[in-house]
């Protein structure tokens, strides 16, 4: 299997960078094959260009989201690892989502209305983290709003299975060793399980 890991978080020492080395190298382990796509490296632009829009005439992919849709042509599973800000992913991972994950390649609109998914029998995983505890998300609604708004958008419009969400709620500069110890097992495991 391929996987594609997708990182929206700047710095290579932070908590989501581990947990994406952690799922390439769990992966990878395993004998599947993974590409690591980090988003502020690649100083990825997630400026939906008025010429990049379907329904503006002459409309085409830019040059950068061509290179990078043939980089993911032949994925089988997209692992998204992202921080929740202010109670959405980066801007950068839904700048990435509307112009990689757009029509042509994610999904086709259908002259009737609506969309067929492209990405169908593919799956998705996400790792995500938050300064606040989990049960502040859930209680405050923000969980739900980042299922619904990223997770299950994705997988209705370009028809990604879902796999797992797991999200490390609490993490700051002060987390407690023990804690980023369990949070890298917890990826092995369920790279284990699952695949």
């Amino acid at each position: 299997m391929k996987h594609a890991v997708i990182l929206a978080r700047p710095g290579d020492r932070s908590f989501s960078r581990l947990m994406a080395d952690t799922y390439v190298q769990a992966v990878t382990d395993r004998g599947h094959t993974a590409i690591l796509r980090d988003l502020y490296v690649m100083d990825f632009d997630p400026r939906l260009k008025a010429s990049e829009i379907p329904t503006s005439p002459g409309a085409t992919p830019a040059p950068d989201v061509v290179a990078e849709r043939a980089a993911l042509a032949d994925v089988d599973v997209f692992a998204f690892v992202y921080p929740i800000w202010f109670g959405a992913p980066p801007a950068i991972l839904k700048g990435y989502v509307e112009r990689v994950f757009g029509v042509g390649f994610a999904y086709r609109t259908l002259k009737a209305g609506g969309s067929e998914p492209l990405l169908t029998g593919r799956r998705m995983i996400s790792f995500t983290s938050s300064g606040s505890e989990n049960t502040w998300l859930v209680d405050s609604g923000q969980w739900s709003g980042v299922r619904q708004a990223f997770d299950r958008r994705l997988q209705v419009a370009c028809g990604l299975e879902p796999l797992d969400h797991v999200n490390h709620g609490g993490v700051d500069a002060d987390l407690p060793p023990d804690r980023v110890e369990e949070a890298v097992a917890g990826v092995r495991r369920i790279v284990a399980e699952l695949f």
